[in-house]
């Protein structure tokens, strides 16, 4: 699973899963890259979209969100505040080259029936959300973020929202796994959990 999601939803839960199920031995792997999670071994994955192959199953854990632009004050201070996607293209921006794709991921925005898609010619990339946001907080320049994930930073004075009228839908977060069939007691217990539902079902 990405780290981003990993902060946000598992390890706040971790604790009382353990409480929970004892006796159930977690091994987690966080990391950007979209793997094959049968052939690397692993029982699940977690991951935005639930664009699978036939043979897995996608369970949403968290519903669609947006992500907004946000940016520290710290690089704000020195720079226009942009009110329009094209003032943008004056700003450094810290992007995500994607690790399915390869190429870097463009911030659609969207705003009272508008669309429009905006890559930075001036920017870091890296290659994970949570780089992202560390850079971004330094004040390296503005970024697109899971809402969720930066409304600490937001509220803590450490990142802003720019410009406010702005934002990019986001799919649903999702638990995925081979068919119900091949799943043990244990990973069906760890989807209950983050889902908050009965194990049996």
């Amino acid at each position: 699973m990405p780290r981003a999601p990993f902060e946000l939803l598992v390890a706040p839960a971790l604790v009382a899963f353990q409480d929970a199920h004892p006796d159930v031995e977690l091994e987690i792997a966080v990391e950007a890259r979209l793997i094959d999670v049968v052939k690397q071994g692993y029982d699940a994955g977690l991951r935005y979209g639930d664009h699978l192959d036939r043979d897995m199953v996608a369970v949403p854990v968290a519903p669609r969100s947006e992500a907004v632009l946000v940016a520290a004050p710290v690089y704000l201070d020195a720079r226009s505040m942009p009110k329009l996607p094209n003032d943008l293209l004056d700003h450094r921006a810290v992007m995500c080259r994607s690790q399915v794709t390869g190429l870097i991921i463009p911030w659609a925005l969207q705003s009272t029936g508008e669309s429009v898609q905006i890559v930075s010619l001036a920017a870091t990339i890296v290659h994970d959300l949570a780089s992202q946001i560390d850079l971004t907080v330094k004040g390296l320049g503005i970024v697109s973020a899971p809402a969720a994930i930066v409304a600490d930073l937001i509220g803590a004075g450490k990142l802003t929202q720019v410009p406010p009228a702005w934002s990019s839908s986001m799919e649903a977060l999702c638990l995925y796994f081979p068919s119900r069939r091949h799943q043990s007691a244990a990973l069906r217990a760890f989807v209950a959990f983050l889902v908050k539902t009965d194990p049996s079902t």
